[in-house]
This record gives C-alpha cells, sequence and structure tokens, in this order.
C-alpha cells in the first residue's frame, strides 16, 4: 500500500485510516499507542452522532426539514463510524444510544452481522432524511448516503465471495454485489450534483475542487487553513512532503507555461513504497502528473529516489497557498472516481463493468481492460485498479482485507513480516481495561 508508517489522520473529528506499513501498526495495535486512539475517536464519533440523532427530533422550533437534514446527517456519520470500526476492529461494542450514567459504559462487543444491520438501516434513513443537492464541504447529502451503502455491500460481497475471516454471516455474496452496483449505479446514473472530473489535477487542486459547484468530492473531511484550531485545517499534507529543503514543482505537469509553485518542505514521515511506485505503467499520468519525482530549490534541480529515504511523493495533498504548516487540502472519503469503480467490480465483466472501470483507465491515459476476462480475474483486475487509482487515500487495506489478500500482497509482494491483527486490529488494551465485557 501506501508506506506509511502511522495508522491514522484525523480531520475535522473523522478518522481516515492512511493504510500503511502495516506490520507496524498490528504489531503496536493493542498497546495504548495509535489504534487506542483511532478506538477512543472513533466512539467520540458515535457518542456525538448519538446525541444529535436522540435530540434534534426534541427542537420544536426548528424547521422540519432542517431537523431532518441535521437527524439525517448524523445516521449517516454513525454509519461511517461504525463501517470503520468494522474493518479496522471488527466486532466492537454497539452503541446506539447517549451515554447518560458511567454504569452504561460497560458493553459487550455485538455480532458483526449486528452492526452492519445498523449501518444499512442508518444510511437508508439519510437517504430518506436529507437533500440531494451539495450543502457545503464536509457536510453529508442523499448521494454521499448512496455511495457509502455501494462501499458497504462491496464490502460485504467480496468479504464472503473470498473467504475473509468474520463475514460467514453473509448469506450471499451475490445479492451483496447486486445492491452495490445498485446504490453505486444511482450515484452514476441518477444525479448532477457530483461527476467524473476529466483532467487529473483538478480533482486535488484546491483552488480548483473547493470552489467548484460539481466535483468529484461525494464527501470529505473539510478543512481550512485559515482556521485557529488545528483539526480546522490540515497538517496532513507535512506528512508526505520530504524535510530536506524548500522545494518548487511546476503547478500542471502537463502545462509547463502555468509555472512554478512553492510547497515549502515537510516531514518525511510518510514515504512511498518502491513496490507501489514502480505498479504504475511509465504512461499512466497517476504517476507522471500526480507523483512528483523532481523539483527546484532556488536554481538547483533535485531528483527523488524511490529507493533513499526522500524518495518521490504525492501531490494529492499539495496545497500551494500554505501557512506555515496549516493547509486546506481536504481528506478524501469518498469521490465519484471510487463509486464508478464500486460498479465496475460489483457488475462484474458486464457492459457496464468495463465501461464503468475503462473511463477511469482512459483519463489516466491507459487503454481498456481486456475485454475478454472471466469475472473473477475482471474483479481481481479492478481491484488492482483501485489500488493506482486510490493510492495515498487509506483505502488500500481495506480492499486487501475484503478480498482475503493480505498475505498474498504484503507477505509474498511486499516482503512484510504479518504478526498479528492481518484482517482485525486487536483491542487496545486501554479499551478492554476501561470495559472489561469486551475482553475474551
Amino acid at each position: 500500500d501506501l508506506g506509511i508508517v502511522t495508522s491514522a489522520a484525523r480531520e475535522a473529528g473523522v478518522v481516515i485510516p492512511m493504510g500503511a506499513v502495516l506490520a507496524q501498526l498490528m504489531a503496536s495495535a493493542r498497546a495504548n499507542g495509535d489504534g487506542g486512539l483511532d478506538h477512543s475517536a472513533l466512539y467520540r464519533g458515535v457518542a456525538r452522532a448519538n446525541a444529535v440523532i436522540a435530540n434534534v427530533p426534541t427542537i420544536s422550533s426548528m424547521p422540519e426539514a432542517a431537523r431532518n437534514q441535521v437527524v439525517g446527517e448524523g445516521h449517516f456519520l454513525r454509519a461511517l463510524h461504525y463501517f470503520n470500526f468494522v474493518r479496522m476492529f471488527g466486532e466492537v461494542p454497539l452503541r446506539k444510544e447517549t451515554i447518560a450514567d458511567v454504569s452504561q459504559i460497560p458493553m459487550a462487543k455485538s455480532p458483526l452481522k449486528d452492526i452492519y444491520d445498523l449501518i444499512i438501516a442508518d444510511l437508508k434513513a439519510a437517504e430518506s432524511m436529507i437533500a440531494t443537492n451539495r450543502i457545503s464541504e464536509g457536510r453529508a447529502n442523499k448521494v454521499a448516503a448512496q455511495a457509502l451503502l455501494a462501499k458497504v455491500y462491496l464490502h460485504m460481497a467480496s468479504s464472503k465471495a473470498s473467504g475473509s475471516a468474520g463475514y460467514s454471516f453473509v448469506d450471499n455474496a451475490d445479492v451483496m454485489y447486486t445492491e452495490a452496483k445498485n446504490y453505486a449505479a444511482k450515484v452514476v446514473n441518477e444525479q448532477t450534483t457530483y461527476t467524473f472530473t476529466d483532467k487529473l489535477r483538478d480533482i486535488w487542486d484546491t483552488e480548483v475542487y473547493k470552489k467548484a459547484t460539481v466535483s468529484e468530492h461525494i464527501f470529505d473531511a473539510a478543512v481550512d487553513r485559515t482556521g485557529e484550531v488545528e483539526g480546522n485545517f490540515s497538517k496532513l499534507p507535512n506528512m508526505f512532503l520530504p524535510a530536506d529543503r524548500p522545494m518548487s514543482i511546476p503547478s500542471d505537469v502537463a502545462d509547463p507555461s502555468k509555472g512554478l509553485i512553492n510547497i515549502g518542505q515537510g516531514w518525511g514521515h510518510f514515504r512511498t513504497e518502491s513496490a507501489v511506485y514502480n505498479s504504475y505503467a511509465a504512461n499512466d499520468k497517476r504517476k507522471t502528473e500526480l507523483i512528483v519525482s523532481t523539483y527546484t530549490n532556488g536554481a538547483t534541480s533535485y531528483t527523488l529516489d524511490i529507493n533513499t529515504s526522500s524518495r518521490p511523493f504525492t501531490r494529492k495533498f499539495i496545497d500551494p497557498l500554505r501557512v506555515g504548516d496549516k493547509h486546506s487540502t481536504n481528506s478524501p472519503i469518498i469521490r465519484y472516481s471510487e463509486i464508478l469503480l464500486t460498479l465496475a467490480e460489483a457488475a462484474g465483466n458486464t457492459t457496464e463493468g468495463y465501461a464503468a472501470v475503462n473511463k477511469v483507465r482512459r483519463r489516466a491515459g491507459l487503454g481498456d481492460l481486456n475485454p475478454s476476462l472471466g469475472l473473477q480475474a475482471f474483479r481481481d483486475a479492478v481491484v488492482e485498479e483501485r489500488a493506482l487509482e486510490l493510492a495515498f487515500e487509506g483505502q488500500r487495506l481495506f480492499d486487501l482485507r475484503r478480498t482475503n489478500s493480505m498475505e498474498k500482497i504484503l507477505v509474498q509482494k511486499y516482503g512484510k513480516t504479518i504478526t498479528s491483527g492481518a484482517y482485525f486490529f486487536p483491542i487496545p488494551q486501554r479499551e478492554l481495561d476501561t470495559n472489561p465485557l469486551m475482553k475474551p
């Protein structure tokens, strides 16, 4: 995956697992470290959503449409948090009500089926309650609920089909694939609020996507460099940028006339894995336009070497107007191209499936997939396309888990060592100490 040596980036109250050098994560997940922070942050999000769902309907002075919108967003966020929970930790306590007394804190873990039932019910409630139009950055609407439903059903379908741990409760993978296809098709065919962005660079240009009336960004953790509190602005780009020296890079690789932009320097915490970098075709625009391999400092040019500590880095999170360490680069949670690939994987090797994945490939400057692939070979190809299209966006870990591919990719391909927690991270020890009913 991304070669990120951390477990998460947290922006605007939403936990966004970033993919990782997973061996390190798995070894430390039970300790009072990053895994514990993820677990606690998710439950804070659940608690806030529960409070909204419970209390906003009682505000009689609020217009009904406004109440429905806010409560619907509460359902969406609770579903998102629990979807992250089950993909990261598996079985966890299912808290559907606000905690009024300390005696309510101890709670046993719930089966995955019960958690998924709540996730789906919440998202269908959100779909029925909230508006289709885009409200503002970081706010969910009906399209976001439909897109997340597509992702949820695809995760269940592929986990069942691949025999991934914990998903024997799913009765029929084909039924789940059909649901995923239907909800993805709603996003692709039945709305105009979000759309496919033809130019790769525009998807990640803060001065384009944050001002566009229609964009790829269905749901983001939205931030702004003018914020005064961390979480209102982002420091995530600093993690990707090398720490060597201030850098200038082309504003647009495809259009040199636009000149250079100064992007400063970062902390060099997240490093691109060589296997990931080398998996792109030489002419793939997602490599040539979205991964930086050369830069200048004054009159001196530098080339980044994938085999050194200062490696090529993604420009998906670059803010040329950064203010010190404060950036306006949103963290994508759901974008249109991912839902196209969700549609492709769910539809399989059909005309609809090929059209969806090939649309993404053509934008990257690549040819169409082999039109004669069998069903499983086609789905495998789409999952690999996701690795290229969604790199650095925090999706790969979950794709490897749901396709039962952790050992195949991390151990056999990347040479990593998995010690524990391949498919679910262990519950952090301090969570077990606080809530002994979760102990095995």
